[in-house]
Parts: structure tokens; sequence; C-alpha cells
């Protein structure tokens, strides 16, 4: 029986609030934006897009490319910076839409690993707490290309998976991130953090599929500094 390798090409994009909530969430207190340029490493024909500039809007779309076992890495690994402001207790929620395929052999949700961690400071005006109380979600608080695992059908799993996203999820709460009390979206006001995807190359059935990830940024539990 011959084997035929297909290319598998599956797109995700994650995006901040439109215009308009982000424009209501500074106002409130709450800002979310591209924290540095997002890198793919791992990866046979994909690509990653998006801007280093912390000032601009999080919009970041990847192609993980080929990954059927054409791909001769063990897995392709992608890094999101995002920088987060606030002068009020905060958390981070993500939403998803989009869906698995249908074909069970398809690639699916499960099949793409998705973790955040890497909490730093973006510079001066960050609120230093004395107390390290940004907390990440602790089903998701681990980097999904070091974390595999093989299921009992030999299909890699990873302790956390888009399958976790697909009702709206918190991934981190905390203090204040900025000193002051306003919101202008400096380069140096805030903190950073890694949202981490992994997709280990596979005999999966040929397909595309995609998903939107939204990260959102708003009032969370009343933590103190």
């Amino acid at each position: 029986m011959r084997l035929r390798i297909v290319k598998i090409v599956v797109f995700f994009c994650l995006i901040a609030s439109g215009a308009v909530g982000r424009t209501f969430a500074q106002q409130q207190g709450y800002d979310l934006s591209s924290g540095g340029q997002p890198t793919i490493t791992g990866a046979l024909g994909g690509s990653v897009t998006g801007t280093s500039d912390v000032l601009h809007n999080l919009s970041v779309t990847i192609n993980f490319g080929e990954v059927s076992a054409a791909n001769p890495n063990s897995v392709v690994k992608v890094v999101v910076p995002i920088a987060i402001r606030s002068i009020q207790p905060y958390q981070v929620t993500v939403t998803m839409t989009g869906a698995g395929n249908t074909d069970a052999r398809a690639i699916q949700l499960s099949d793409i690993g998705f973790g955040v961690n890497n909490m730093r400071v973006l510079g001066i005006k960050a609120q230093i707490c004395t107390r390290n109380n940004h907390i990440f979600n602790s089903l998701f608080n681990n980097d999904p290309s070091t974390t595999s695992t093989l299921n009992a059908s030999g299909r890699v799993a990873y302790q956390s998976s888009l399958t976790n996203l697909t009702l709206p999820t918190v991934i981190l709460t905390g203090p204040k991130l900025t000193q002051g009390t306003s919101i202008a979206r400096r380069t140096d006001d805030g903190w950073v953090f890694d949202a981490i995807f992994a997709l280990t190359p596979q005999f999966f059935n040929a397909s595309s599929s995609s998903a939107v990830l939204t990260f959102t940024i708003s009032p969370g539990p009343n933590v103190q500094c």
C-alpha cells in the first residue's frame, strides 16, 4: 500500500476587540495590544504575520503550513507576545469561533496545543507589585511544544489545546498593570505575556480549517497589588 503525503494548511487568526471595543476598554482603564513580533519555528511552508509595534492592535494570522509526515520537524511552534495595560485589577479572556473537521482523521481542535506563560514587564511605567499575583489559569500555564504526549490511539495530545477554548475562557488575572490613573498606550506602561501554539506533524487526512481567537481584557477579581 502506498503512503499518500498530503499538505494540510491550517489558518488561525488572533485578534483583540474591535476599534469600538478597544476605545471603550481604554476609557475604562483597560487595554490590550501587540506585545512584539510573533515567531514561528519548525514550519514547512508556514508563516505568521503580525507587528512588533506594541502601540498597534493585536492582529496575527498563523499558517502552520505542511503538518503531514512530509514535515521532518518534531513540532511547529508559534509564539505570540501580547501586551496588556490596566489601572485596576483585570482579567484576560479568550473567545474562539471555528470548529474542527467532520473527518475524525483530519486535523481537529485537539491537535493544536495552546498555552500561556512568560509574564514580564513592558517598561518602567509598568506597575510592579510586592507580590507575584498575576495568575495564569493552571490548565493553560504551559508550553504545549514541550508538554505533548501520545494518547491511547497514538495521536499527539496536549495538556491544553484549542478544544479547551470552546467557551469563553479566562486565562489570566491580576492586579493593576500600569502606574498612574490613565491609559495612553505607551511603549513602557504595561506587561507582556506569550500565547503559545503547537502542532505536531502527523498522518492527518487532507483538510484545511480555521479558527479565530479573540483576546479581551476587562475588570477582574479584586486582586490587590
